[in-house]
């Protein structure tokens, strides 16, 4: 059975698709002297998902200082603690075992799962924007080499932005349905606790309170805040507390 990527990103790579079909020998993997291509469409991957800023310092946070095509200490740090994330060790076999940097074919699976996903938070939270612009309301996304951001232990992102004039973000979480924002006097009564926290992801845009004039409301997976517009107070109701998910994807 010839094992096939699902992501675009790493579907046209030879030496990729030849890894992963790899029966983990542990023979065949990405690391340091491997072909430049490959490792730049690796370290693309692993920078989008904010995997550069989750290794030794000094960070690099700029995308053109991380991809570079070389698999370096940085990368090595990069794919180490991605896969200390998702558990990936070798022998694979073993309950336990070791987690080294190099990127063979269970790493190549799981990072491909991983930036389907993410390719399609990605996507959502674009649509999103246009959408709000398409129905007047000015949306500018902040500036940042990362199009949008995983939300640990979740299966979401979002990407900051100036929503109405007002900070903001828009966020997307898979099996939700479309991208939602959240901005204003509800985004800042939001960010101590955020996507991964007990209100989880927002599900509707912020609206008009139609039985309560002058108040808007967000609503989220688990409560919803509403924002009295003459004063800028806003309450909040948390209608149930829920466990972590169960198997984020980020």
């Amino acid at each position: 059975m010839v094992h096939e990527f699902r992501s675009p990103r790493f579907a046209g790579d030879p030496l990729l698709v030849d890894i992963l079909n790899d029966p983990d020998t542990g023979t065949k993997k990405l690391q340091a002297g491997s072909p430049a291509e490959s490792v730049r469409t690796l370290q693309e991957a692993l920078f989008d998902l904010t995997w550069n800023l989750k290794t030794a310092q000094p960070l690099l946070r700029e995308r053109s200082e991380f991809v570079v095509g070389i698999y370096g200490p940085k990368t090595t740090d990069a794919v180490t603690a991605f896969k200390t994330r998702y558990g990936i060790h070798f022998p694979p076999s073993a309950p336990t075992g070791f987690i080294d940097g190099f990127a063979g074919p269970r790493t190549l699976a799981k990072l491909d799962e991983v930036c389907v996903v993410f390719d399609a938070c990605v996507a959502a939270i674009e649509a999103k924007a246009r959408q709000l612009v398409d129905n007047g309301v000015d949306v500018v996304i902040t500036p940042s080499e990362h199009r949008t951001f995983p939300i640990e232990r979740t299966s979401g992102t979002f990407t900051p932005a100036h929503i109405a004039g007002a900070a903001g973000a828009i966020f997307f979480k898979r099996g939700l349905g479309e991208a939602s924002e959240v901005h204003g006097n509800i985004f800042d009564a939001y960010l101590p606790t955020f996507a991964g926290g007990p209100f989880g992801f927002p599900i509707t845009d912020e609206e008009d309170v139609i039985d309560l004039p002058g108040f808007r409301a967000s609503h989220f997976e688990h409560g919803r805040m509403r924002c009295e517009l003459a004063t800028g107070v806003v309450d909040q109701l948390l209608s149930e507390t829920v466990p972590p998910e169960a198997d984020p994807v980020f």
